[in-house]
């Protein structure tokens, strides 16, 4: 099979950085394009991801801006679409569905959706129809009461209407009269249960011999198992990233599990961390937001490790909050090339990349389990190392050793 050019389309930065990384280390030659109207001139065995910021959006508003980055990505039949939505079907997922397919069948009038979010490997797993993180059912999790997305059901077929589920086990050839079946009906999305890498490397065979007419959509889980299976002539290469003289760390997310993840890295590397938080009335305030970065113009701190820690309790007013903490990442990370950078939450993330500049980002490897590293493409900071991750994903103490590992710090206990 020859290996094509594969387009990602997602609905925030880091999910986009997770599924792409997933080909990087596959041995495809991969690229986040932030500037989003540009087309791109793939060639096989390429990625291209761009994001929407589709997940918090109204649904007309997704369905569009989703059509748009397809339709804008589009690059001859020898292409393939991959749908990266959330692993927790948070936010506005049906309306980008449609808009991913409007786009896709001008040219690929038969193509339906595959969607199948897990990722095992983070805990997300799909059993008879019904969406789990850990073992528990996703509306009964803190995604339940996301402030901003809160997922209310743990039936993937509740949050996808008009779609069919194909539950039990998964084999080749179940999944593949599915889809048939699908195709020859009025159904345009397909609903299937991963509970294993193993399902999920079933999935990926099945929908590589239905070619482009076949759109996956899932999380970074499907990604890894498409990487392979789509690019089985490609070798696997290792990036070894550079270590970095001081790092600064951007938690915009409001996943208790970044919260939780920073106290950690503070407690682990006490004395060597700064933190910068502004309260939300220090944001949303004008003269109280001018003398916060005027505090932070004026700071002449040298310690290895600083966090710009978005505050918790916001539920309005997210981009100006993401406007604040990239100006302030930009004060504090000054024009030293050997700062690294390590962004968690796709806002933050969107919108410090946005500060600095950036045209893209060149995906190179994963440092944890659904945690890329890359390189900054453009602008003021080009060549910049940065590590993205998703706010719900990694272990507590994935981001205190991350950066023990980019500083060359020795952390007591610290796994080799």
């Amino acid at each position: 099979m020859t290996t094509p050019a594969v387009q990602i389309v997602a609905d925030d930065l880091t999910g986009a950085t997770d599924s792409s990384v997933q080909f990087a280390r596959a041995g495809w030659q991969t690229r986040l394009r932030l500037d989003e109207s540009a087309r791109d001139g793939q060639s096989n065995g390429t990625v291209s991801a761009r994001v929407t910021d589709a997940r918090a959006m109204e649904d007309d508003e997704a369905r569009q801006l989703t059509k748009e980055a397809v339709l804008a990505g589009m690059a001859g039949q020898d292409q393939r679409l991959f749908l990266k939505i959330d692993s927790t079907l948070r936010g506005s997922v049906t309306a980008q569905i449609d808009g991913a397919l409007t786009a896709w069948k001008t040219v690929r009038s038969e193509a339906i959706a595959l969607v199948c979010p897990a990722y095992p490997a983070m805990g997300r797993t799909v059993i008879d129809g019904s969406l789990f993180v850990d073992g528990v059912p996703v509306d009964e999790t803190s995604i339940g009461t996301d402030p901003v997305t809160p997922v209310t059901t743990s039936s993937v077929a509740a949050i996808l209407p008009d779609s069919e589920t194909l539950t039990g086990p998964i084999d080749h050839e179940g999944l593949r009269n599915a889809i048939e079946g699908a195709r020859g009906s009025d159904t345009v999305t397909l609903i299937v249960d991963a509970g294993t890498d193993t399902d999920l490397s079933t999935i990926a065979e099945v929908v590589a011999e239905f070619g482009s007419s076949v759109v996956p959509v899932g999380s970074a889980g499907l990604a890894s198992a498409l990487s392979t299976v789509w690019g089985s002539e490609l070798e696997s290469r290792e990036w070894v990233a550079p270590n970095c003289r001081r790092l600064a760390i951007v938690a915009s997310s409001l996943h208790t599990v970044t919260r939780e993840q920073i106290v950690a890295l503070t407690e682990a590397m006490a004395g060597a961390v700064d933190v910068w938080g502004p309260s939300l009335t220090q944001i949303l305030d004008e003269e109280s937001r001018r003398a916060w970065l005027e505090g932070v113009r004026a700071d002449d701190s040298s310690a290895p490790a600083v966090v710009i820690d978005a505050p918790a309790e916001r539920t309005v007013q997210t981009d100006l909050v993401a406007q604040v903490i990239a100006e302030t990442t930009a004060e504090l990370i000054g024009s030293d090339p050997s700062t690294g950078l390590m962004l968690l939450g796709g806002e933050g993330a969107r919108a410090v990349l946005k500060r600095l500049g950036a045209n893209g980002l060149h995906i190179h490897a994963t440092v944890r389990e659904g945690i890329p590293i890359g390189t900054i493409d453009g602008g003021i900071r080009h060549g910049t190392t940065v590590v993205t991750k998703a706010g719900g994903f990694g272990r507590l103490s994935d981001v205190a050793h991350i950066a023990a590992d980019l500083l060359g710090f020795e952390l007591e206990g610290k796994e080799s």
